[in-house]
């Protein structure tokens, strides 16, 4: 039976009539079909499974139909159709309007910040499918529809109950496409959240980079690459963050357990969707420093500028301002009648020959202490920078002229640290404060839920990514908190 042709105006389950199909895959043939009850257009999903899949399939259908989230197509119904001898189970989905991801990555490079967002909203969904046991086990280009309200992931119905590694519950067969498997699912077909997360890091690679993170020419030499050859490193991208670019290396480490959860990955490809900051440093939230090396020297080398200008101003106006004779308070340089110390470089501080007494110098140097230099032992303190002057005559005619040292106070630092920055933000669901103790490291303080949610769970911190997530029925909202530059920023999933 060709089911692309032979089921139009069939109508199943006494409702779903068949117009069209609209897309196919592995064993499935999607169909756009009118719900008379609701007076709805959907999607209806054939299965060509084998005799006794039925029962896994509804099962998971199931599952799935407990999910709701903005980023997952919304399943509504499962029945099965007998045909020519077969049953074929069938799952009623919502109908998203719009082409694959797949389809939007044929058609040309897609810009990182649209990306990023893409991606951000495939982690939202998958938070918020974890977070009810689920694993969605193939997640590709091809399972993403791109509709007028963004990402949703699709064909949930192959997703499978949580069962990690080591536990006896691993599923006989191998489900998902090999270029986006991790390699936990093919030594033992481990199913855990982490599995989605490699996957998502393989989209966002090739989203960004426009290739695969390994270079494979058959589907033998990409499994080998997923268990043994570590990804190539994301080349650099303009507006990409630096963070973006170490959470998609971290998104395809081999052990499971080093991953960032999805809810990480959907809060981090927020902000860099919402501020690429492109060009600069940015925060490594997970273990990344706070700025680059490059970023960091023309800062140091302004302020270096700055100070170098005030202190060259402040010296020149101290040499004009020196009297005939010594104020009191100014520390004399070495003892009368001995002589004067060399300057750096072996140059005398003593009267050059010929100069008149009373007289300014035809030239001025001018010495400042450094560290590591000999201290003076005739000197009671030390205060640097210093400039040494050329003496100048006192009131009475000594055996040798007492030269003199004007001390200049350095510049005042930067003043103790400023204190930490505490936001608060509210949903429909609840609401938090949270502050930076760190650049990159956020902490929640309180966190409330809102009538009727309740709090599911809570990480306070302080981590990169700490979050509450509040839950009433089927719905489920995590309240994320991400710092950059000690600067906090709540994303809502």
């Amino acid at each position: 039976m060709d089911e692309r042709s032979d089921l139009a105006g069939v109508v199943l389950g006494g409702r779903y009539e068949l117009h069209e199909p609209i897309g196919a895959g592995g064993m499935a043939v999607v169909w756009r079909a009118r719900d008379h009850v609701l007076a709805r257009t959907v999607a209806v999903k054939i299965v060509g499974s084998d005799r006794g899949e039925q029962h896994r399939i509804r099962r998971e259908a199931q599952a799935a139909a407990g999910l709701s989230h903005p980023n997952i197509a919304q399943v509504h119904d499962y029945g099965e159709l007998t045909a020519e001898g077969r049953v074929l189970p069938y799952v009623v989905m919502e109908l998203v309007e719009g082409g694959t991801l797949a389809d939007r990555m044929a058609d040309g490079p897609v810009p990182p910040r649209q990306a990023m967002r893409i991606c951000a909203e495939i982690a939202a969904a998958l938070a918020a499918a974890h977070a009810l046991g689920l694993v969605h086990r193939d997640i590709k280009p091809a399972n993403v529809m791109l509709g007028p309200t963004g990402a949703k992931v699709v064909d949930f119905g192959i997703a499978a109950a949580t069962a990690p590694s080591g536990t006896g519950e691993l599923d006989p067969e191998v489900l998902g496409t090999p270029a986006y498997l991790a390699p936990e699912r093919l030594i033992d077909d481990a199913v855990e959240p982490a599995s989605d997360v490699y996957a998502l890091g393989v989209v966002l690679y090739r989203l960004l980079s426009g290739h695969s993170p390994w270079s494979s020419e058959d589907t033998t030499q990409m499994l080998t690459a997923h268990i043994y050859l570590e990804p190539a490193p994301l080349p650099p991208v303009a507006g990409v963050p630096a963070f973006v670019a170490e959470l998609c290396e971290r998104c395809l480490i081999k052990d499971p357990t080093r991953r960032p959860s999805a809810r990480e990955v959907s809060a981090l490809l927020s902000r860099g969707a919402t501020h690429p900051e492109p060009g600069a440093a940015a925060s490594l939230p997970g273990g990344g420093a706070d700025a680059t090396a490059k970023d960091a020297r023309p800062r140091h080398r302004g302020r270096l500028a700055v100070a170098a200008a005030l202190l060259l101003a402040t010296g020149a106006a101290g040499w004009l301002l020196i009297p005939d004779d010594p104020p009191d308070g100014v520390t004399a340089a070495f003892p009368s009648g001995s002589p004067p110390p060399a300057a750096p470089g072996g140059r005398s501080t003593a009267p050059r020959a010929g100069s008149t007494p009373g007289s300014l110098p035809t030239t001025t140097k001018a010495t400042a202490t450094t560290t590591g230099a000999t201290p003076d032992p005739a000197v009671t303190r030390t205060v640097a920078p210093v400039l040494t002057a050329t003496p100048t005559a006192g009131p009475a005619t000594p055996s040798a002229p007492v030269p003199t040292r004007t001390t200049v106070a350095p510049p005042p630092g930067p003043g103790p640290d400023p204190e930490p920055v505490t936001r608060a933000w509210s949903s429909d669901a609840g609401s938090l404060t949270a502050t930076c103790p760190s650049p990159a490291t956020a902490e929640i303080l309180t966190y409330q839920a809102r009538k009727p949610f309740k709090v599911q769970s809570a990480g306070t911190g302080p981590s990169a990514a700490p979050a509450v997530t509040f839950k009433h029925g089927n719905a489920v909202t995590t309240m994320t908190v991400t710092c950059s530059g000690g600067q906090p920023a709540m994303a809502t999933t």
